[in-house]
C-alpha cells in the first residue's frame, strides 16, 4: 500500500524554488502550484512549489497547510517577500530547514522572534521521508468527468481509503463512495496518508463535486462555529470584528473573526473540519504591510 509525505518549497526566486524541488523530486504537474513526485517502493514524496508567488499568496499558503514540512530558501540579499515566507512558515508550526548561503548569526537575527528562529540551517538539500498523519479526511483539488468513467476527484490523502469506502463531501454533506483508486496511473485496492490520488466515485454528479474541497469520515466532527487560540503579529491589520482569509487543509476560506484578546471565535460559510493550525491572512492588507496576520490553534466546538 502506498504512503507518502508532502513537502513544501518556499522562495522568493522561482529559479532557486525550482532547483530545490527537482533535488527532491520530478516535475509531473505544472499548475498554479507545481507539484513534483520522487516513489521509493510503497514510499511517494509529494513535493509543492508556487513559482508565481508573491502574486499567488493564497496558492503559497494553501500548499504550505497541505504539508509536513517546508524548506525555506532565504537569499544573500533578503526583501520583504523573503521576510514574509519566514512569517508564512512560523504560522504553520511544522517542522522544516532554512535554505541560504547566509552565516548562522545573520540568519537567527532575521527570524529573531519566529518559532523557525532555530531551526536546522542547511546549504545543501538533505533526503527526507515520513508520513502524513491520519487526520481523517481527501483533499481535493480537481473534480471531473471521465467518459466511461463517471465523475472523478484528485487531491491528496490524509487517511486510509479503500475501495467502496465512504466519506462526506464538504461543503455539501452529500455521502459518496470511492469506486476505483488509482496512484501514477496505477489502479490500487486501498491507499494510505499523504498520496497523490486520483478516485473514481459512486453516487456524484459533476455539479454537486465542482465545489467540493474535502472528503471527510464520520468519524471527524465538523463545524461553522468554533473559538481557539490567536496570535496576531504586532503589525497585523486584523480588527477585533472582520472578515479574513483562514488556510487549513490546503484550502482558505473567508471567515468572520470576533477577537478578544488572545481568544477568537469564528464563522465559517460552511461546516469545516477543524484544524490543530490555521493561519491568518489579509490579503488586502497595505502596501509594505505582510499580508500573514497570524494564525489560530487549539480550536474548539462552541
Amino acid at each position: 500500500m502506498y504512503y507518502g509525505n508532502i513537502i513544501s518549497i518556499l522562495s522568493s526566486s522561482k529559479e532557486r524554488g525550482i532547483q530545490i524541488a527537482e533535488t527532491l523530486g520530478k516535475l509531473h504537474e505544472n499548475g498554479k502550484i507545481q507539484i513534483y513526485y520522487r516513489k521509493k517502493g510503497n514510499y511517494i514524496r509529494s513535493v509543492l512549489f508556487t513559482p508565481e508567488y508573491p502574486e499567488k499568496i493564497l496558492e503559497t499558503a494553501e500548499s504550505l497547510s497541505l504539508s509536513s514540512i517546508f524548506f525555506l530558501y532565504l537569499p544573500e540579499n533578503p526583501s520583504w517577500i523573503d521576510g514574509e515566507l519566514a512569517l508564512l512558515a512560523s504560522s504553520m508550526g511544522i517542522p522544516g530547514y532554512i535554505v541560504t548561503n547566509l552565516s548562522e548569526d545573520k540568519v537567527r537575527k532575521l527570524l529573531k522572534g519566529l518559532t523557525i528562529q532555530n531551526y536546522p540551517i542547511i546549504r545543501d538539500i538533505e533526503e527526507y521521508e515520513g508520513k502524513e498523519k491520519d487526520k481523517g479526511i481527501i483533499y481535493v483539488d480537481r473534480a471531473f468527468v471521465v467518459k466511461g468513467v463517471g465523475v472523478v476527484i484528485t487531491g491528496f490523502s490524509y487517511t486510509k481509503v479503500n475501495i467502496h469506502d465512504k466519506f462526506k463531501t464538504i461543503p455539501g454533506n452529500k455521502i459518496i463512495e470511492i469506486k476505483s483508486i488509482q496512484v501514477l496511473d496505477e489502479d490500487q485496492q486501498s491507499v494510505d496518508s499523504g498520496v497523490r490520488i486520483g478516485f473514481a466515485l459512486r453516487n456524484a454528479k459533476e455539479e454537486e463535486m465542482k465545489d467540493v474541497k474535502i472528503l471527510s469520515t464520520d468519524k471527524i466532527p465538523i463545524t461553522k462555529e468554533f473559538e481557539a487560540k490567536v496570535t496576531l503579529y504586532p503589525w497585523s491589520e486584523v480588527h477585533e470584528n472582520g472578515k479574513y482569509h483562514l488556510i487549513f487543509n490546503g484550502i482558505s476560506i473567508m471567515s468572520e473573526l470576533v477577537i478578544e484578546g488572545d481568544k477568537v471565535k469564528v464563522k465559517t460559510p460552511y461546516e469545516i473540519p477543524l484544524a490543530d493550525r490555521m493561519i491568518i491572512l489579509n490579503v488586502n492588507a497595505k502596501q509594505g504591510k505582510p499580508r500573514v496576520a497570524g494564525f489560530l490553534e487549539n480550536p474548539k466546538l462552541i
